[in-house]
C-alpha cells in the first residue's frame, strides 16, 4: 500500500518567507488590489505547492470582509498576468488568475488567515490580494507570507 506524505519544497520550503515586502499591504483602500513586490521563482524548485498567510493589523472590517488572493505568472516580456496593479488600484483582477480567498471577520480587530493547496505554475509569478474588508488596511503592520512543498508516495 503506498503511503502519501507532504514534502517541503525545493523552493522556499516550509519555513514561512515574505511574499510581499514590509509597506506594500499598507493602506491599500478597499476594493483595490496590488501585485507583490516580490518575484517568486519556480523554475529550478518546481515546487508544486504553496500556502499563503496574512496577518493584517486592526481595522474596521465590515462585509464583503475577505481578502481574495490570485497568483499572476511572468509573460514573455517584464509584465506579470495582465500586467495591472503594478501599484494599488481598483479590482478586481481577471478571474483567471485567481487561486481563492481568506476570509475575515466584520469586526476592528487584528485579522489572520492562511489559504491552503495554492497549485504553483513553473517559472515565476507574483501573488496579488485584493482588499474586500470594507475598509483600508491599517498604515502599518501588514504581512503576507508563503511557504512551498509536494506530496511524496513511497
Amino acid at each position: 500500500m503506498a503511503i502519501e506524505k507532504w514534502i517541503s519544497g525545493s523552493g522556499q520550503g516550509i519555513t514561512w518567507g515574505n511574499a510581499f515586502t514590509g509597506s506594500t499591504l499598507n493602506s491599500i483602500a478597499s476594493g483595490n488590489a496590488i501585485l507583490s513586490d516580490l518575484a517568486i521563482s519556480n523554475g529550478g524548485a518546481l515546487d508544486i505547492f504553496a500556502d499563503l498567510s496574512i496577518n493584517l493589523a486592526s481595522a474596521a472590517f465590515v462585509a464583503p470582509n475577505f481578502i481574495g488572493v490570485y497568483l499572476y505568472p511572468a509573460n514573455d516580456t517584464s509584465a506579470y498576468g495582465d500586467g495591472r496593479f503594478g501599484t494599488s488600484a481598483a479590482g478586481p483582477p481577471p478571474s483567471n488568475y485567481s487561486v481563492g480567498s481568506i476570509g475575515l471577520v466584520a469586526a476592528t480587530q487584528t485579522q489572520t488567515g492562511v489559504l491552503s493547496r495554492i497549485v504553483l505554475p513553473p517559472g515565476t509569478f507574483k501573488f496579488v490580494l485584493w482588499n474586500q474588508g470594507g475598509v483600508a488596511l491599517a498604515a502599518s503592520g501588514n504581512t503576507c507570507l508563503y511557504r512551498t512543498y509536494n506530496r511524496s508516495v513511497a
